[in-house]
């Protein structure tokens, strides 16, 4: 039986605590939620990896609630899109001095 290469790079993000409503959950989780999907698409810099899998887990409402955020190579424009946006409005210029280095260079590699 031969092994199946894969190009799919997944991360899993389990967060804990209850949470009333999943604004309450996201709010309070956003910057965490941003820092994981960065990380994740600094995984594109290694070339064989076509698709990304930020599985986020949560308990929201006394239920265990999951989903998959997935993204592929030809989605870079989520980096300043909508992940730098964030972290402008919350003042961390260095994390955006980082996404626009890692676009830049993703952009490149396309």
């Amino acid at each position: 039986m031969s092994k199946i290469k894969t190009n799919v790079s997944t991360k899993k993000l389990s967060i804990k605590g209850k949470y009333n409503e999943f604004s309450d959950f996201y709010d309070v989780n956003k910057v965490i939620i941003y820092q994981n999907i960065l990380k994740l698409f600094k995984t594109f810099e290694d070339k064989e990896k076509n698709t990304l899998v930020l599985t986020i887990s949560a308990k929201i409402k006394n239920i265990e609630w999951e989903t998959d955020l997935k993204f592929t190579r030809d989605e870079i424009n989520v980096l300043k899109r909508d992940i730098m946006p964030y972290f402008e409005e919350i003042e961390d210029y260095e994390t955006c001095g980082e996404i626009c280095e890692l676009y830049t260079s993703l952009k490149e590699k396309k």
